[in-house]
């Protein structure tokens, strides 16, 4: 089912998408079809409308087969399409998960693609009578591309195929060349080549919406509360009432109002104009989209289903925010530049407990900004300048500069693997530790956890970073060295966090590839 999707909702007709109705035509007249748009957006009605003309138009023992990255989602996008189906008399079936003579009389098929491949090597699944073949988030099904292409050969010329991306691509345009033959290709914008000297970020203009993206719906929940906190409490401080507003999908709606109950928020038990103020002074509306009135603040909770929604919010409201699954920035970046808004990002709380150790590394830097020779550093620097940018060069070498302060001896202190000088740590007058035994007492020892998500993703370390921090509560200080390879990676992380991390990294998605996170096997305990 799906994840804003409230049990027994499976029955019901999914409501319009933007992406229904701009492929309608192209639908019904069997073309090959192209999406820049992730899960929440509306595919699945399009998946279900496709595969229900398709097999109208076809023969008796006509197939669809929908390929996902994991049997979860399988499962939910299966129940979005379920109703559309099934009003035509057709069975939609998840595999793995159903029994062979389901299998064998269901009409459309979902699940992973080495799953449905063997299914048709067994001869249990007729792919010759594919009509419809659907590649649902490519990106993410790249781990099993050997998988992907020999169903797409095997389901010959004659099916018509879809494919999405939640974020377009060099390798999902090759694709759409090979697979997709004179695709409808949608939205045109996400499409269309920018003009030349002109970024894709540097076309969105208007009103800013600021943003936050979080890949776990635990992990929004938490930040929406988060910043309802801080607008609720501006709003006292101000010394006036300060109105808020959350808009998000019809079925999420008692799940977020829940949601900011437990997190010691007032919410507002009515809707509309006529809503109480809690008792602080402060109203916090929760409701479907366009069904309650922006208020002084106005947060869009996931994706709007249209612009009109951030349009009205921003009009209204003094400050306009955005919540949303990360692999809907791209599309929500289209939505608000529809709207003639434009995205930016939603300040993070710094944490207090790394604030000194930030301070004095900021302070280091000042002063090597006075004193050190810069001519000669930026002429060496210059080949990585060019082709990085000067942003990603120095937040490399900041992070390679703390790395190495947290692991080089200091004064007194022996080198790794050293015996340490002297008899015993240095001590003071009160027979306390000295700084620099202090500091050694408590720094972190470390194990190497292993991400699986590398360079051919385009991942790099703020990914890392903001992943691990972003799905669970390890702090900055104890993430060290982060060594990307080809296709994994492996990250120092604080002995104390490392199965933490693990399993708030488990599962989760980076730069769109849903990854796998384990202690590294040779990973030790220990600095």
């Amino acid at each position: 089912m799906d994840k804003d999707q409230p049990a027994g909702a499976a029955e019901t007709a999914p409501p319009p998408s933007e992406a229904f109705d701009a492929l309608a035509g192209a639908i019904e007249r069997g073309r090959h079809v192209a999406l820049v748009a992730a899960e929440g957006a509306g595919l699945a009605r399009v998946y279900a409308a496709a595969a229900v003309r398709d097999l109208a138009a076809g023969e008796a023992d006509g197939r669809a087969f929908v390929l996902t990255a994991t049997v979860d989602r399988a499962r939910r996008c299966a129940s979005r399409m379920h109703a559309v189906a099934r009003a035509d008399g057709h069975e939609v079936v998840v595999v793995p998960g159903a029994g062979a003579g389901a299998v064998g009389r269901a009409p459309i098929l979902v699940g992973p693609p080495a799953v449905l491949l063997e299914g048709v090597r067994r001869g249990d699944i007729p792919a010759a009578a594919l009509c419809t073949l659907v590649l649902d988030d490519v990106r993410a099904l790249e781990p099993a591309r050997a998988a992907v292409e020999a169903v797409v050969q095997a389901s010959g010329d004659g099916a018509r195929r879809i494919a999405t991306t939640h974020a377009r691509d060099a390798g999902f345009d090759e694709l759409v060349e090979r697979w997709l033959p004179r695709a409808r290709r949608w939205p045109n914008e996400l499409f269309a080549e920018p003009r030349a000297g002109e970024s894709g970020a540097g076309r969105a203009a208007g009103t800013p919406v600021a943003v936050a993206s979080r890949a776990t719906r635990e992990g929004r929940l938490a930040r929406l509360a988060e910043l309802l906190h801080d607008l609720t409490r501006a709003g006292t401080g101000a010394g006036a009432a300060t109105a808020v507003s959350v808009e998000t999908a019809p079925g999420a709606v008692a799940d977020v109002r829940a949601a900011l109950s437990v997190a010691g928020l007032r919410v507002a038990a009515a809707e509309g104009a006529g809503a109480a103020e809690t008792d602080d002074g402060v109203t916090v509306r929760v409701g479907a989209w366009r069904e309650i009135d922006p208020a002084a603040h106005a947060v869009a909770f996931e994706l709007p289903p249209a612009p009109e929604p951030l349009a009205r919010a921003a009009a209204a409201a003094e400050h306009c925010y955005a919540i949303v699954d990360t692999l809907h920035e791209q599309q929500l970046e289209l939505t608000a530049s529809r709207a003639g808004l434009r995205l930016a990002p939603l300040a993070e709380p710094a944490d207090p407990a790394l604030m000194d150790d930030v301070a004095a590394f900021r302070a280091h830097v000042s002063a090597a900004l006075e004193e050190q020779d810069l001519a000669s550093g930026a002429l060496l620097l210059a080949p990585l300048l060019e082709e990085h940018g000067s942003a990603r060069v120095a937040a490399a070498l900041a992070g390679l500069l703390r790395a190495a302060d947290r692991t080089a001896p200091r004064a007194g202190e022996a080198a790794p693997g050293q015996a340490p000088r002297g008899d015993a740590p240095t001590r003071d007058a009160a027979g306390a530790p000295t700084d620099a035994s202090a500091r050694r007492a408590t720094r972190p020892t470390w194990t190497k956890v292993f991400v699986g998500v590398g360079k051919r993703d385009g991942a790099g370390p703020g990914d890392l970073v903001g992943a691990i921090t972003g799905e669970t509560s390890v702090a900055g200080g104890q993430i060290g060295r982060i060594d990307i390879r080809q296709n994994f990676t492996l990250v120092d992380i604080d002995s104390l966090a490392a199965d933490a991390v693990v399993r708030g990294l488990d599962g989760s998605r980076i730069k769109g590839r849903q990854v796998v996170a384990r202690l590294d096997r040779g990973a030790r305990r220990g600095g």
